[in-house]
């Protein structure tokens, strides 16, 4: 490809041309010395005459957009974006600082061998880079995370480069965009369908630390289904490669749901938490699509217990509606105070227990969640109760664990330690969702790891 410029070329009155660090289907980027500053910049020229598909001028002046709204020591500040025309051409120039170093591709094409160690180090420097970038208002998505893109400085400071491909979510996974961009053996599989989510960035910055660790390409790696195979051929950790895998999930449902998670992971401050099939035997109805999640939890069933707890309820509240039918009799006993608290005290004491028999045995649950809302709704003999909120104000999905307002009522009676229960749960800001207690262990996490996966945010299991 013809370059635009040569070295010595001045730009805009202000940029001399000093060498090409690059060149791609987004144009030619230059190493240039700012004549204001004396100070080294990176150029990246796109120009109108060679440009094939208009598509590329958008991302150009979308990747500047972004860069202007960036404030991360391991991004290159943005100085510059402007447009020269002349008689034949109009050629399109974005500005940034230089980033000291080399690209991972190229120290690893010159024999960089890195440690284990070097390469966690590595990866905690991106994902603290993409942690920033996820968090932004709207989550800005790099997509084209790869070896050409990671500069490295000598004392391992890293920067990343090239912001082409960047797209903002809103804009991506609402309004269904379809453009496909990233690099292949480095792209997600969803890319190929035009989305980008967070864990898209994962997925690159997995492949990428795979080649680093063994100078092969992550598409030279035999798979199935998608689903790179490297464990033959590593030679680090099993711990780490365990890390890694997570993040080559084929599935975003099935790799880390945020930065921050995989960070406190990769640290060993966190479980690396296996996927979990759906338990055999569970009469839980779940049914998930990109757009919709629905769970509905059958009842738990009549046990003995239950029906005990339905006679002895009624049996309270009968004596304590007996207790009441007496209270005028005893009026002007000096005890009379007596027989209504402990009419009322017997009553509530019949009404949990009663509660306890008729929600186990008639109750059901069903959770519904789209991108947008969510609605949790209790019913039983035609009564319900629900709780409705937005999807995106879900802070965390969990297994936690609690005491129930009776049981705690009842121990107080008793003079007894309160029993704790544990139940599926997911935290919208100060309020605590909780649904499913009476399911079995193995129940809770797969379905609380299911409405995690869905909302794409962190799962706590206790």
């Amino acid at each position: 490809m013809e370059l635009l410029h040569q070295p010595q070329d001045i730009v805009a009155q202000r940029y001399t041309i000093i060498d090409i660090l690059g060149q791609g289907g987004m144009g030619t980027t230059y190493e240039a010395e700012d004549l204001q500053t004396r100070k080294r910049v990176a150029i990246k020229a796109l120009s109108l005459n060679r440009m094939a598909d208009w598509k590329v001028l958008e991302l150009f002046e979308r990747e500047a957009s972004v860069l202007s709204h960036l404030n991360h020591p391991a991004i290159p500040r943005y100085i510059d974006y402007f447009q020269v025309e002349t008689n034949n051409n109009q050629s399109f120039y974005l500005v940034q600082e230089l980033a000291e170093g080399r690209s991972l591709f190229s120290l690893v094409q010159s024999g960089w061998h890195a440690t284990e160690t070097e390469v966690r180090q590595l990866a905690a420097q991106i994902l603290d880079v993409l942690s920033y970038l996820h968090a932004l208002t709207p989550p800005v998505i790099h997509r084209d995370i790869k070896p050409h893109n990671i500069i490295r400085r000598e004392d391992g400071q890293i920067f990343l480069v090239d912001f082409g491909s960047v797209k903002a979510t809103y804009q991506n996974t609402i309004t269904g965009g379809s453009t496909v961009v990233g690099t292949y053996g480095y792209m997600a599989p969803e890319q190929f369908r035009g989305q980008a989510f967070a864990a898209t960035d994962l997925y690159g910055l997995g492949a990428t630390l795979l080649f680093v660790l063994t100078h092969r390409s992550p598409a030279e790696f035999p798979s199935r289904q998608l689903k790179i195979n490297f464990r033959s051929q590593s030679q680090f950790s099993s711990e780490f490669a365990d890390w890694l895998d997570k993040l080559l999930e084929p599935t975003v449902e099935n790799r880390f749901l945020s930065t921050k998670e995989a960070l406190s992971v990769l640290k060993g401050n966190g479980v690396l938490v296996p996927k979990l099939r759906r338990p055999a035997g569970t009469r839980v109805a779940l049914t998930k699509t990109d757009r919709l999640l629905v769970a509905e939890i059958p009842r738990q069933g009549w046990q003995y217990w239950d029906l005990f707890n339905f006679v002895s309820g009624l049996m309270w509240l009968a004596i304590s509606s007996f207790l009441f039918s007496f209270y005028r009799l005893v009026f002007y006993s000096p005890f009379f105070w007596l027989f209504p608290l402990g009419a009322i005290l017997l009553g509530m004491f019949g009404l949990v227990k009663l509660k306890d028999s008729v929600f186990k045995l008639l109750g059901r649950t069903k959770l519904e969640i789209d991108r947008q809302n969510f609605r949790l709704r209790w019913s039983f003999l035609g009564v319900f109760y629900q709780v409705q909120g937005r999807t995106q104000d879900i802070d965390r999905v969990e297994v936690s664990k609690f005491v129930p307002t009776e049981d705690e009522l009842l121990a107080k009676l008793k003079g007894q330690i309160p029993r704790s229960v544990t139940a599926c749960a997911f935290v919208e800001g100060v309020r605590t969702h909780r649904f499913g207690f009476w399911l079995t262990p193995i129940e809770k996490d797969w379905l609380t790891q299911e409405i995690a996966a869905f909302v794409k945010k962190p799962l706590l299991l206790r």
